[in-house]
């Protein structure tokens, strides 16, 4: 099978194998990257079900790294550290998907290629994740489409060519229809390579191993390996060229498989990337590791775009936040890797994580939905669908019902010994030094870096084009960084924080009262003796997402006109942030409270109809509704 995007246009001067003599010094750089994927899905990662013989063989012949991550657990937040060698929490840009400003300082690294000689070419997805993405695109590539590829380029111009496979995205692995799947997949397998549905694959603890959740897995070890056909597809073009002997080949996926508790999860499974490194013979002196060997060094994504300069023979802009792992090798190794999960479509949510290459902790910041949440993109799915079934009818285990229930604020697991994270130390006598450290070292990190996605997005999309967030966030007098850090380090701790979260919470800086009134949501069932303080406080707070949050808090324990009216005009706003931040708390309150602002809804429905301005509104509306009326995506895909 061809696929036609390996088909670029012939260069009009010259075509055939190149001699070596026609290659600069410096290296062509190849990235095949793919969509929505663990290690644990990958053969040569320990898998012996898995069919990936192209990326094996890649392995078998390079290095196979086992502590690679992502900065963020979805596509955009990820693909904008890629592209700038920043990640993304100075610059606000970890919400899937946002469109604000960054300063004009940050480039795409590909652009520092070009002016450099090399041929840069993009096949074919961007998602940068900021307003000025198609200005970046146009500033980076020679060519971006999907017949982009280094056969665009003079006669022995080095290149560097990205080549993004979609086969494994989460729309074949988990969301599109069955019938679909059969057709974007499986009829385009090669034969042998088609692994069935009651094949003895190894099925992640955390679902139930049933015949159905067994078939929606089946779809992600097949469409993993219409990638790895992909990629030999590519590779066959290379070598056809003559161009793999002076190719540098990087083989990674954007994030953590699609799958619930996967993408869009701050644990292992969201961060932790499958990554090869293929070095040619004639640049293996770049190479500190040798050839078919295993390395645990920890790198991360602000890393690739710093060593392909570095392998260009380039000079890393100081604004790049990540070190070359190439050429060479590093004096100064990482002692730890950063991890963020921030809003996906309209749901908010806000966690943190840092790895040292065995455990990674997380702090959840918003504990008070389970890391099955409610998006609607996730759960049109036949596997989420199942999963919700399975879960009202009472048949799944601890470990199984654990990841549809609110979750802790906080985790530590061991991936080396968990590889599915399932045994959270957090709170074992053995581990408490370890998640001192690991919690010391987060806090530290999100004050030093003045973290702007702790703004909700009100406020950012408030402060355009004035402040864009990367400057608004230095400003101490709106962002009191410590402050904000300390109060939101107390969600979900407990009833003994809850007097300081009512002091917070009438805070003069709204984003402090923000935090506070999150955090009172978070434990909304604890606060019966607070009622009454908590409504004085309410009449008085003048910031919309925080009184949002706090009313949802008392609703959640009595009823209250003030509260109500708050919640309900926060469902009808025409301020799109607002709205969805009365959703989300609608989606996680006391349910029998919830359920009467379902004629708000429908009247909310209603008045909008098709209203294109406002998709991520009206798919959390129907969300919501569909929640509260009992039929949690069991009876058809709402689409």
């Amino acid at each position: 099978m061809r696929i036609k995007t390996l088909f670029f246009p012939l260069a009009a001067t010259f075509w055939g194998a190149e001699s070596l003599a026609q290659q600069t010094e410096h290296p062509n750089i190849l990235w095949l990257t793919f969509e929505d994927t663990s290690p644990q899905f990958i053969g040569c990662y320990g898998n012996e079900t898995a069919r990936t013989p192209v990326m094996d063989k890649l392995a078998g012949e390079g290095v196979r790294f086992t502590n690679a991550y992502s900065t963020g657990t979805v596509s955009s937040p990820s693909r904008f550290c890629l592209i700038t060698g920043c990640r993304p929490g100075r610059y606000g840009t970890g919400n899937h998907r946002s469109a604000y400003e960054i300063p004009e300082f940050v480039h795409g690294f590909p652009e520092y290629l070009k002016r450099a000689g090399y041929y840069t070419s993009n096949n074919s997805k961007t998602d940068y994740n900021h307003k000025k993405h198609k200005e970046m695109i146009a500033a980076s590539w020679n060519e971006s489409s999907n017949t982009a590829g280094w056969r665009g380029r003079r006669p022995g111009q080095p290149f560097f060519a990205v080549f993004n496979s979609n086969h494994s995205h989460q729309s074949r692995t988990m969301t599109n229809p069955w019938e679909l799947y059969e057709k974007q997949v499986l009829g385009k397998l090669e034969s042998g390579r088609v692994l069935p549905t009651d094949a003895p694959f190894e099925i992640p603890p955390f679902y139930s191993d049933s015949p159905e959740m067994r078939k929606q897995v089946s779809r992600i070890y097949n469409s993993i390996s219409l990638t790895d056909q992909h990629f030999g597809e590519i590779l066959a073009e290379l070598e056809k060229d003559g161009l793999k002997d002076s190719t540098i080949i990087f083989v990674f996926s954007d994030h953590g498989e699609g799958m619930p508790r996967g993408k869009g999860s701050a644990l292992g499974t969201g961060y932790k990337v499958p990554f090869i490194l293929w070095v040619p013979e004639k640049y293996k002196h770049l190479s500190p590791w040798g050839s078919g060997v295993i390395t645990d060094e920890l790198v991360s994504f602000e890393d690739f775009g710093a060593t392909v300069l570095s392998l260009a023979g380039v000079d890393i802009p100081s604004y790049v936040e990540g070190t070359p792992f190439l050429p060479g090798e590093r004096k100064d190794k990482k002692k730890y890797v950063f991890g963020a999960c921030d809003a996906i479509d309209s749901n908010m949510e806000l966690s943190r994580s840092v790895i040292d290459g065995r455990y990674v902790y997380t702090k959840v910041f918003t504990p008070y939905q389970p890391f099955v949440r409610w998006i609607s993109y996730y759960d049109h799915g036949d596997i989420q669908k199942c999963m919700r079934k399975e879960y009202a009818a009472g048949i799944l285990n601890p470990v199984q019902r654990e990841i549809m229930e609110p979750r802790v604020s906080e985790y530590l697991y061991d991936l080396v010994a968990d590889k599915w994270e399932t045994n959270n130390l957090a709170e074992h006598p053995d581990y408490q030094k370890k998640l001192k450290e690991l919690r010391s070292v987060l806090k530290r990190h999100l004050i030093e870096t003045r973290d702007a996605n702790f703004f909700p997005e009100y406020t950012l999309s408030m402060q355009q084009p004035e402040t864009i967030p990367y400057y608004l966030r230095l400003d101490e007098t709106a962002y009191p960084v410590e402050e904000v850090i300390e109060t939101a380090m107390l969600s979900g701790l407990g009833k003994e924080v809850i007097e300081k979260q009512i002091k917070k919470v009438g805070s003069c800086n709204p984003i402090v009262s923000y935090w506070a009134a999150v955090g009172l949501f978070a434990q909304r069932d604890a606060l019966a003796l607070y009622v009454g303080e908590l409504e004085r406080i309410l009449s008085g707070l003048n910031y919309p997402p925080a009184r949002i949050w706090l009313a949802a808090a008392i609703l959640n324990v009595e009823k209250n006109s003030l509260a109500y009216r708050i919640v309900r005009e926060g469902i009808l706003s025409p301020n799109n942030h607002i709205a969805i931040c009365a959703l989300n708390a609608l989606l996680e309150m006391n349910i029998d409270r919830a359920k009467t602002f379902i004629p708000q809804l429908r009247k909310a429905e209603t008045a909008w109809g098709e209203n294109k301005e406002r998709p991520g509104v009206e798919s959390m509306m129907l969300v919501a509704r569909l929640r509260l009326e009992g039929k949690d995506f069991r009876f058809g895909s709402f689409w």
